[in-house]
């Protein structure tokens, strides 16, 4: 069954005494100040490959790092940010799907997100009961929301947009190789951030659901400001109906891995479908 959950609002004023908002503070100052700073470090590397690997490498561990011990301290806490089963194996999923892209080299790498990958299947595990499985219903409301998603931005980028996209040479090595990256480095990482942790936490301290909703948006929405000189029309047009989708489904059905197909299918599929329009 997926609909309203009043469950989210309900536990969040039984929970409210057990929060420390100091802790809450310290992992939303965390989370803001590595994706503000992330692109600026990311231009440091001066086209240098290794340099890039390495500052990917330590945003890919301190992203799953902070997911998996947020879900852990406010479980602890009484704060159960991700309630339903998908989202919390996709998060496991992914962390083995990132250890896995890691070169040889990368031993500790690996070996952490693994680690954080078992640790979060322990906690699954053992608090199953407790953690409610979605219908397969929500799965395909997911992929239609998803598909209205892409075909609105494609088409506004591609009225918009000067720039003419054109396809990839090999579309369906394209579609492997994006989804993989979008799994593994972006999509579930940014929605776990801004529409988990950061709604959530709000939330559960007090803010009205709009209001953190609203915040979370922006804060999304300014993280990807350097779009603005490279593709204005992406940063003013395709972020905000993309953070816009994400949001709403969110405030709907409290179940994370929705707002995780919304955005992996839209940065795998939009660019394509912006081609062909």
């Amino acid at each position: 069954m997926i609909g309203k959950n009043s469950n989210f609002a309900h536990s969040a004023k039984e929970t409210k005494r057990y929060v420390n908002p100091k802790l809450g503070i310290v992992f939303i100052i965390l989370i803001i100040l590595q994706f503000y700073l992330l692109p600026l470090i990311s231009l440091g590397s001066s086209g240098d490959y290794n340099k890039y690997i390495n500052y990917q490498n330590l945003y890919t561990i301190s992203s799953y790092s902070i997911i998996v011990l947020s879900i852990l301290i406010f479980h602890i806490n009484g704060l159960d940010v991700f309630r339903d089963h998908f989202s919390l194996w996709t998060i496991v999923l992914t962390c083995f799907l990132a250890a896995g892209l890691g070169r040889e080299d990368t031993i500790v790498y690996k070996t952490l997100l693994i680690f954080l990958g078992l640790i979060l299947s322990i906690y699954i595990i053992v608090n199953r009961k407790s953690i409610r499985t979605p219908s397969l219903k929500s799965v395909f409301i997911g992929l239609l929301w998803s598909v209205g998603t892409i075909v609105i931005t494609a088409l506004l980028i591609a009225i918009l947009n000067p720039i003419r996209e054109t396809l990839p040479p090999n579309l369906l090595t394209y579609t492997i190789n994006t989804l993989v990256l979008q799994l593994s480095f972006v999509a579930v990482i940014e929605e776990a951030y801004f529409r988990g942790l950061l709604f959530g936490f709000m939330v559960m301290n007090g803010y009205k659901e709009n209001t953190a909703l609203i915040i979370q948006a922006i804060l999304f929405w300014g993280a990807h400001y350097m779009r603005i000189t490279v593709n204005p029309v992406l940063f003013f047009v395709a972020i905000p109906i993309l953070t816009l989708s994400t949001t709403l489904i969110i405030k709907k059905y409290k179940m994370l891995y929705l707002s995780i197909i919304i955005h992996t299918l839209a940065n795998v599929f939009g660019p394509v479908l912006v081609a062909i329009f």
